[in-house]
């Protein structure tokens, strides 16, 4: 008799794009429900883009999308041959685009369960920009419908039909960060979900409370992330903390930090340098927006606008969104809105799409610190090279100082080696066979859109 089925429509032989379908008995769930950028790119790029006008026909033509009846929201009004399938609840690992960004799709009767702070960062991300197809991925509650979103903190347990989900925090390159265990205790089977992990950051601790709850409840089934599982790296968040500041303490003009706005560590590396060589953080509007609602919660330990070392820019354009002047409008926060500040006083963050504030602010003797991992698609190289260009038209010290979000090869082998589960089935990589090299588990290494009958 088969116990459970998982289908992949995402996360298999790419980075990103998570979303798995869990089911057993009358339970059905989803895994995250991410874009993935790879399948996207084999058709779209740049100004061809998805017709939304259209729908989602753009994206079931070319099997971006699965075809799942059930699974969509009914103002889109597509139907598939076959069952509807009646979805209990998509649980969302963290708040990185390439595992939440289809959430939005979802039918009204789908909740989707997540982190308190991944729900804070997806507010900001939807009142700060555009999400796809005009559709928020935080619905707020109304009259006829509740909101769509339920929350959790590592302790919490979600019962769904028979299911129990256990979500545990894990380390990564954003707060809020989980992965999940489901317990079918009826039929004495115990699947992990890894989600994105490293043992290298700040809080490995977090990591090390995932394998040791997985241990404890005996998984026999892990979905193991392996984004790094062909590299190894040392490189770890304090010592790019420390490279960061001691180059800022030889840097006579301005510091630019080009790093992810929602990647509280690397924040906290540069905020870090800023006080204890002299200098102030100047931030864009976007992350004091992200800032000011996760100062709300005491768990993460935000710096306030109070602090002296952090101010925000204010770029100059005419006209500002609502979000744009609550934020310059705020007492608390001290705003820079002259291009002509004090270069050597100040370390300002300037990623890829806000190059052209250095057209204003004529950076003189200045370093640029470009905080990411080389580019691994075709669009990301050809970015880089386009920001290299103004590197060089600039007269920018260049320095690349970055930990990734994901455990290299030996960390991998030794969370798996740990948890020791009876098969293991690589996601989240482009070389998922290569786990073959590092441990001695069976492997299952699945096929999109294809079910697996898992503890038959």
């Amino acid at each position: 008799m088969i116990m459970m089925k998982l289908t992949p429509y995402g996360g298999i032989d790419e980075i990103g794009g998570n979303c798995f379908l869990l089911e057993a008995g009358k339970a059905s769930l989803l895994l995250d429900f991410g874009r993935s950028f790879k399948n996207e790119g084999i058709y779209y790029a740049g100004y061809l883009q998805p017709r939304t006008s259209q729908g989602l026909t753009d994206f079931l033509e070319f099997n971006i999308l699965p075809k799942m009846n059930g699974l969509y929201s009914d103002d889109f009004n597509v139907s598939f041959p076959g069952d509807i399938k009646n979805i209990q609840g998509c649980f969302l690992s963290h708040a990185h685009m390439d595992h939440y960004g289809n959430i939005n799709l979802l039918s009204e009767d789908i909740p989707v369960y997540m982190g308190e702070t991944a729900k804070t960062i997806l507010t900001s991300v939807q009142e700060t920009s555009r999400p796809r197809f005009g559709r928020p991925f935080i619905r707020p509650p109304s009259d006829n419908t509740p909101s769509n979103v339920r929350t959790f903190r590592t302790g919490d347990t979600i019962q769904i039909l028979g299911l129990t989900i256990t979500p545990v925090h894990v380390d990564h390159s954003i707060p809020g960060a989980y992965g999940f265990i489901i317990e079918d205790r009826k039929d004495d089977l115990v699947i992990g979900y890894s989600g994105d992990v490293r043992l290298h950051g700040w809080r490995k601790d977090l990591t090390t409370d995932f394998i040791n709850i997985a241990k404890k409840k005996g998984v026999k089934i892990l979905l193991m992330e392996g984004t790094n599982v062909d590299e190894d790296f040392d490189l770890n968040e304090p010592q790019v903390q420390q490279d960061v500041s001691e180059t800022i303490q030889m840097t006579e003009g301005l510091a630019i930090a080009n790093y992810t706005l929602r990647d509280l560590d690397r924040f906290r590396s540069f905020y870090f340098a800023a006080s204890t060589n002299s200098r102030k953080l100047l931030i864009n509007l976007k992350q004091a927006h992200l800032l000011k609602l996760l100062q709300k919660d005491i768990h993460l330990d935000i710096p306030s606008f109070d602090d002296p070392n952090i101010e925000v820019y204010q770029r100059p354009k005419g006209r500002y969104y609502r979000w744009e002047q609550e934020i310059i409008n705020d007492p608390s926060i001290t705003i820079v809105d002259n291009p002509n500040f004090a270069q050597e006083e100040y370390i300002f963050h300037c990623d890829f799409w806000n190059l052209t504030d250095l057209i204003d602010i004529k950076p003189k003797s200045a370093t640029y610190f470009y905080s990411h991992g080389d580019p691994f698609s075709e669009e990301g190289l050809i970015d880089y090279k386009r920001m290299m260009k103004w590197v060089e038209a600039f007269k920018l010290d260049f320095h690349q100082f970055h930990a990734s979000g994901h455990a290299p090869r030996k960390d991998l082998k030794h969370i798996v080696e740990e948890i020791a589960p009876e098969i293991l089935i690589p996601i989240h990589s482009e070389h998922p066979e290569k786990y073959k090299d590092i441990v001695d588990i069976p492997l299952i290494l699945p096929s999109r859109g294809r079910s697996l009958n898992l503890g038959h």
